[in-house]
C-alpha cells in the first residue's frame, strides 16, 4: 500500500510539472492556434498514460476459493489469485471470515440456507478445527439441536456439549464425531427408538414417509418407495414431493426423483 501511494504521489508531482509547463507553453504561443492544439493533444495523451487502468469487475472477483460450496461469488482480500485475509464467499452455502491461500482458515461463520444450519468458530485448511458452535437449522432433521466444543479435521473431537430442544444435554468427551462418555437416559431411549424405526423402513418395496419443515413452523409430509437398502442408508423413489420445494442432501425433492437418505428420518406409512 505504501509503495503504491508513493508511486502515485510521484506520478502526481510529475504530472503537475508537465501540466504547468504545457500551460505556459500554450500561453506563450497563444497566437498560434495550431501549436495550442498540438500542446493540448500532448497533454491529453500524457494524462491517459499516467492514469492507472480501472480494474474490471471480473478481475476483482477472480480470486479462487476452494470450498465447493462457495463457488458463486467472492469479495475480500486476494493474494496470488487466491482468497486471502478477511472475505465473504457464497454458493449453496455462505461464509464470512478469514481465508488463507484460498481456504477457510482462522475464525469465521458458515451457514447453509437450505437447512438453516449455522457454524461459528475456528477453521484450519478449509475444515472445522479448534473451538466452534454448530446449530442445526429449522429445516434440518436435527432442528434446534446444538453442539459447542472442540473440532479436529471437521469432526467433533475432545470435549463438547450437545444440547437438544427438550433441554436434555450430553457433556463429555468426543472421538471421531461420536460421544464416547456415559449416555444420558434420554440418549439411550432415543437411540433405541431410532433403531426400531430404522429396522422398520429398511425393507425394499414398502412406502415410507418423512416430515419436512417449511419455514419456521409449517410442516408437511413427503413419501417414497424403498428401492435399495444399504449399510447405513436407503435408496428411495419419491412418489409425493409435497406442495413446497424441499431439499435432501443438497438435492431437490421432485416427483420420481431417486434419492439416498438415512433411514432414521423416515417412517412406514
Amino acid at each position: 500500500m505504501g509503495t503504491e501511494l508513493t508511486r502515485r504521489v510521484r506520478i502526481g508531482g510529475s504530472l503537475n510539472r508537465v501540466l504547468l509547463k504545457l500551460e505556459n507553453t500554450a500561453e506563450s504561443i497563444s497566437a498560434n492556434s495550431c501549436a495550442r492544439t498540438f500542446a493540448l493533444g500532448w497533454l491529453t495523451l500524457i494524462m491517459l498514460l499516467l492514469t492507472p487502468p480501472a480494474m474490471s469487475q471480473s478481475a476483482r472477483n477472480s480470486c479462487k476459493v476452494f470450498d465447493a460450496e462457495l463457488q458463486g461469488n467472492y469479495s475480500g482480500g486476494c493474494a496470488g489469485g487466491l482468497a486471502e485475509g478477511p472475505g465473504e464467499a457464497g454458493g449453496i452455502a455462505q461464509y464470512k471470515g478469514d481465508f488463507k491461500a484460498g481456504k477457510k482458515h482462522g475464525k469465521g461463520v458458515k451457514t447453509w440456507p437450505s437447512s438453516g444450519d449455522h457454524y461459528e468458530g475456528e477453521f484450519n485448511d478449509d475444515r472445522k478445527d479448534g473451538t466452534g458452535i454448530y446449530t442445526w437449522g429449522p429445516r434440518s432433521p436435527w432442528a434446534g439441536e446444538k453442539y459447542t466444543g472442540s473440532y479436529l479435521n471437521d469432526l467433533r473431537q475432545g470435549y463438547g456439549v450437545y444440547m437438544w430442544p427438550s433441554g436434555d444435554r450430553y457433556t463429555g468427551p468426543w472421538a471421531n464425531d461420536a460421544a464416547t462418555g456415559p449416555a444420558t437416559p434420554t440418549m439411550i431411549a432415543r437411540a433405541r427408538r431410532h433403531a426400531e424405526v430404522a429396522a422398520a423402513v429398511r425393507k425394499t418395496g414398502i412406502k415410507i414417509c418423512r416430515q419436512m419443515t417449511v419455514g419456521i413452523a409449517t410442516r408437511e409430509w413427503i413419501s417414497g418407495t424403498v428401492l435399495l437398502v444399504e449399510a447405513d442408508t436407503i435408496v428411495l423413489r419419491i412418489i409425493d414431493a409435497g406442495q413446497y420445494g424441499h431439499v435432501i442432501g443438497n438435492r431437490p425433492v421432485n416427483m420420481g426423483e431417486v434419492l439416498r437418505d438415512e433411514p432414521e428420518f423416515w417412517t412406514p406409512c
